[in-house]
């Protein structure tokens, strides 16, 4: 079974937020990709800081889309059409995906691949999470608790991808998107970042960098390095170059941490996937 994991953060975000915040958009449907719709459960109890649930996915078919006959490759007359009836509320080719939310550091850690060998993509998970706590959603929902203003999602991935791109030859563009970090998140660097998006009163800060030179490309100093580490937390970075003539394209996306793990004859999906998300290493410092 494979694991990824996404950092969802409230803003504000008080005790006891996230788990009411997936209570809230427990349910309701999402259209993720192409004809693909999923949902989430509603959130156990929490347990020692975490908490958990299903992801539903299933394939959505509308009845009164085009309708073709596979054998005879032509479309049904309706005398045929009508002797076709699809039940309301009805998914169909539905898989399941475990999820587990760390509320210390916020971090949701989920199935990619559950133990049926089906699959999640972590950009499918990142856009559905998006969308389910987007601003328009959060703004229709009511809270107990303080409603967050909104929630960013963004997949975690692995530091190394920032390697990558410096390492590109040739940097000729460089896009670094920064959001505001969350308060139990913040680094050195990042708190610097915070200051002066809070002060102009933005929440997200995009940077590109082109070479001033076809044939010399961007070198990272010590502050492109510092939104770069910024970026892996809230946001992205995305290094363009050449090797030659091959054009070079690395985004940080292209690269999401991942865990692997296998049912224990004594534990079941569920536990396994609570024992990743516990052991799952700290993107950043927690204060």
């Amino acid at each position: 079974m494979e694991y990824h994991a996404l950092n969802v953060s409230a803003h504000p975000h008080v005790k006891g937020i996230y788990r009411e915040l997936f209570e809230r958009v427990a349910g309701r449907r999402i259209n993720y990709f192409g004809e693909k719709t999923a949902a989430i459960t509603k959130p156990s109890a929490s347990s020692n800081g975490v908490f958990w649930g299903s992801i539903y996915s299933w394939t959505e078919i509308d009845p009164n889309e085009r309708i073709i006959d596979t054998l005879l490759m032509q479309e049904p007359d309706e005398e045929q059409k009508a002797k076709i009836s699809i039940p309301a509320n009805t998914g169909f080719h539905w898989q399941r995906f475990n999820y587990v939310f760390r509320e210390k550091d916020h971090i949701l850690v989920f199935e990619s691949r559950n133990d049926e060998g089906r699959t999640l993509a972590p950009s499918s998970a990142e856009r559905l999470f998006r969308a389910l706590f987007d601003e328009k959603t959060l703004g229709a929902l009511r809270f107990e608790l303080t409603k967050p203003a909104y929630v960013e999602v963004d997949l975690l991935v692995d530091s190394s991808a920032l390697e990558k791109i410096y390492a590109i030859k040739n940097l000729r563009k460089l896009e670094i998107l920064v959001s505001v970090p969350n308060s139990d998140d913040n680094t050195e660097d990042a708190d610097a970042i915070i200051e002066r998006l809070e002060k102009i009163r933005a929440s997200r800060q995009l940077t590109v960098y082109t070479a001033s030179s076809a044939h010399k490309g961007l070198k990272a100093d010590d502050q492109i390095k510092a939104q770069g580490e910024a970026s892996l937390r809230h946001g992205y970075s995305r290094g363009e170059g050449r090797d030659g003539e091959e054009k070079i394209s690395i985004s940080t996306k292209q690269y999401p941490q991942k865990q692997t793990a296998r049912i224990d004859s004594q534990s079941t999906t569920v536990d396994t996937a609570i024992g990743v998300a516990r052991d799952w290493l700290a993107p950043f410092p927690s204060t």
